[in-house]
């Protein structure tokens, strides 16, 4: 069977019944899809051109793909969009944006989108340029489940194994009239200088480079999700109730699932050098140590635990605040309610200096040393040192919330 044809039938096999969307930019890949679709007859589809806006021939090109649809007896809309910006990700995510509500006002269970192997061998290799990794190299899947309001709703890329020069083949043998969008051979972009300047040079290497780096990415995507599926498994046993995970495990996990742990635990992307800090701050369990990441988060390795929690607002003076204490009752403290018991305030009573409440201080010493030491030795994380509660009259502290003295 002829390799368009042929790759059709595949992707018709894997998921049987329901109408289908189909995207159609008036372009030799798209057109050529949905003339196979067509061809097959055995679902009823919908093709939707998107106008972007951005060319002034956009609109009659998407008027001509409904014309043509609409001859061969099929359901058709031209659907006007509006890109935030000018860039190639905006008007995709328009473009899907758009696709996604057509489907769901005609009740589709799939979208199909006619990106081949060359335009996976450009993705593949634009991601490689950015540094992406295992997850990103595998570049454009052939089939995915989008999230959708009424039930599942697929993205499928039937001709995504079928090189370009296949499809350019079945457009001519089938007399298909298509158009050529000028901006695909804009060097501006780096995609295509990737297509027209980097490409060629490596296909004269290897004739069949673009269905070698399609199962190049087949293969990274295999191996992305088994990572991913190892990682889960390893975040649910090392995840304590309160969400902060044993350090200590962790820091003994291979490299690959030790990033993939984190990165799900923290929520927020994070770049190969976060990974390295997070894993140098697990490396050592003893006290208490915090890292800042982005988005405003910061990591805490309380001894054995780490934790992901938002940065703390520094506060507005560094003068820290006290309260006079002369007779037993509860204080406000920074909005801290602390309660000076009478057996308390009876065994801080000696002494000339005023008995105050405040928090420690750096230099602060008690009867058995350092304060700070003596919060180290009792394993108070070092985030809540400055906020404990003390007793202090001057320097000398005579107790401290939590601690024994």
């Amino acid at each position: 069977m002829e390799p368009v044809a042929a790759a059709v039938a595949r992707a018709l096999a894997r998921l049987p019944g329901g109408r289908w969307v189909v995207a159609c930019s008036g372009g030799p890949d798209s057109t050529a899809l949905v003339d196979a679709l067509a061809a097959d007859g055995t679902r009823a589809l919908t093709v939707v051109a998107v106008d972007h806006g951005l060319r002034p021939a956009a609109a009659a090109e998407a008027a001509s793909v409904v014309a043509a649809a609409r001859a061969r007896g099929l359901d058709a809309v031209a659907v006007r969009v509006v890109v935030d910006g000018k860039s190639m990700a905006a008007a995709r995510r328009a473009r899907y944006d758009a696709l996604v509500a057509e489907a769901r006002r005609a009740g589709a269970v799939a979208i199909a989108v006619g990106h081949t192997a060359t335009d996976q061998a450009e993705t593949l290799l634009d991601r490689l340029v950015r540094g992406a990794g295992t997850r990103g190299l595998g570049a454009m899947a052939p089939m995915r489940r989008i999230s959708s309001l009424d039930g599942d709703l697929w993205l499928v890329r039937p001709l995504l194994a079928v090189p370009r020069a296949d499809v350019e083949a079945y457009v001519a043998a089938r007399g298909l009239s298509v158009v050529r969008d000028p901006t695909n051979d804009d060097r501006a972009y780096r995609r295509s200088r990737l297509r027209h300047e980097v490409l060629p040079l490596l296909r004269r290497e290897r004739p069949d480079l673009d269905r070698a780096l399609a199962a190049t990415c087949d293969r990274l995507r295999a191996d992305a999700d088994a990572l991913e599926a190892l990682a889960a498994d390893a975040s649910a046993r090392l995840t304590a109730a309160d969400g902060s995970l044993d350090a200590v495990a962790l820091a003994t996990l291979p490299e690959a699932l030790f990033a993939r742990v984190v990165a799900a635990a923290s929520g927020v992307v994070l770049g190969a050098v976060h990974i390295a800090a997070l894993a140098r701050l697990c490396a050592t369990p003893n006290g208490t140590r915090s890292l800042d990441l982005p988005a405003g988060l910061v990591a805490e390795r309380r001894y054995g635990r780490l934790a992901f929690a938002p940065r703390r607002k520094k506060r507005a003076s560094a003068v820290t605040p006290e309260v006079a204490v002369s007779q037993p009752g509860i204080y406000l403290l920074d909005e801290m309610r602390v309660e000076v018991t009478e057996a308390l305030f009876d065994s801080l009573r000696e002494g000339t200096a005023p008995l105050v409440l405040r928090h420690v201080r750096a230099g602060d010493r008690a009867r058995l040393g350092k304060v700070q030491d003596l919060l180290v030795n009792a394993k108070v994380p070092r985030p809540e040192r400055a906020r404990l509660p003390v007793l202090a009259r001057g320097a000398r502290v005579l107790w401290i919330a939590g601690v024994g003295m």
